[in-house]
């Protein structure tokens, strides 16, 4: 058994970005950009006026006064033709290019136009650059606009519109197979028998990967039974990702880990000292991954959100991969007994005072109905005995 420091390492020094494709704009989001994305051309390319207005020669007005309108620049206009020279001034527009002549605007708020006399009194006395943003303010052409590894939001996709992306190069996305195993599960339409639990951990799980961006495939339900435990195993190994519930403790029948290693997986680790979890298992085959996960619901969960979810962020080429914790404060005290690392589920909101967290009830990793309950996981140390209330302890929302 392992800490779950040295997992984290041992994961991070194998998991590497697939490969790469091209997507057009429009199927971009959610992706993750493969290469640094450049700006074109200067932004913005000309001097803009920043307000509605009147451009005009600084120089003209020391003092308050009125110059001659000899025009006018909309935004998207072409400003040919158009010059202020001494004791003139254009009528421009925000976004509109400045007219040759001019190094100032002045708010439309500051002026009184005379449009019978063809004058305008400026009530302002600009300084040269006022209300102008200047040509390559923003960014030069052949500066960084996004870096490679990053996820594409809306956001994203406007900039990449305003460099003219239109082809958008991507890492390809990984794919992912689901497999639960075990004598006593039924599909969750079924009455289970005394001896049976419902299948929770399929269904979990393929939503754990669509709340995370991603699909996954259902392979089903494999029993505890090695003929056809291998069939779906050796198909859910064609998957950049494969997540296998139940099996992977050192039961009789827990056979899982056997059949991956027959199977030419290579074990990256089995066990690691954190609660719930412990008999977790990484493998690797060709640049895939396996995760066995426990059986017990609440393990298999935490087991996805530590390992599972970073591991399809590596795949996905994205720079931010392991989960981010917040600081909260207990309102209760957790007890425990030192030895592991320990993911307590609790429910944490905002009550105006910062981030508070509720321990919440369970009677162990197979109460799958506690899931419900909570909306993070709080951390406690290795050799932790339990946190007082009002202790400041990491933790995980999900």
């Amino acid at each position: 058994m392992i800490s779950f420091d040295e997992a984290i390492r041992l994961l991070d020094t194998v998991l590497r970005p697939l490969g790469r494709e091209s997507v057009a704009l429009e199927d971009a989001l959610g992706r993750v950009l493969a290469e640094e994305i450049v700006a074109d051309r200067d932004f913005p390319p000309t001097d803009r006026s920043a307000m509605d207005g009147f451009a005009v020669r600084s120089a003209d007005l020391p003092s308050p006064g009125a110059l001659k309108v000899v025009g006018e620049v909309r935004a998207g206009a072409d400003p040919g033709g158009h010059y202020v020279a001494v004791g003139e001034t254009c009528r421009v527009f925000t976004g509109a290019v400045i007219p040759d002549g001019a190094d100032a605007v002045v708010m439309v708020e500051r002026t009184e136009e005379d449009r019978s006399s063809g004058t305008v009194r400026i009530d302002d006395t600009p300084g040269a650059g006022q209300h102008i943003r200047k040509a390559a303010q923003d960014l030069r052409r052949g500066d960084p606009v996004l870096s490679a590894g990053t996820a594409i939001r809306s956001a994203e996709i406007a900039a990449l519109a305003s460099v003219g992306r239109v082809v958008v190069p991507v890492h390809r996305r990984p794919r992912v197979s689901v497999l639960s195993t075990g004598d006593e599960i039924v599909p969750p339409h079924e009455i289970p028998a005394a001896h049976q639990l419902r299948n929770s951990n399929t269904p979990m799980l393929l939503a754990q990967v669509k709340e995370a961006g991603f699909e996954a495939a259902d392979l089903g339900t494999a029993p505890d039974r090695r003929g056809l435990l291998r069939k779906k195993l050796r198909l859910g190994l064609a998957s950049d990702l494969l997540l296998v519930t139940g099996g992977v403790s050192v039961g009789d029948y827990d056979l899982v880990g056997e059949e991956l290693a027959a199977a030419g997986v290579e074990t990256i680790f089995h066990g690691v000292a954190m609660k719930p979890g412990k008999p977790i298992l990484a493998g690797r085959l060709d640049g895939r991954l396996v995760l066995g996960l426990p059986g017990n619901p609440v393990s298999a969960f935490v087991g996805f959100k530590l390992f599972g979810e970073p591991a399809l962020r590596r795949f996905s080429g994205n720079s931010r991969v392991w989960p981010q914790h917040m600081t909260v404060r207990l309102d209760m005290p957790i007890r425990r007994k030192p030895g592991r690392r320990i993911y307590h589920l609790a429910r944490v909101e905002d009550r105006g005072e910062g981030w508070i967290a509720t321990p919440v009830r369970s009677t162990g990793s197979g109460d799958v109905l506690s899931l419900a309950r909570a909306n993070a996981l709080v951390v406690t140390a290795v050799d932790s005995s339990g946190a007082a209330a009002g202790e400041k302890l990491d933790a995980l929302l999900f």
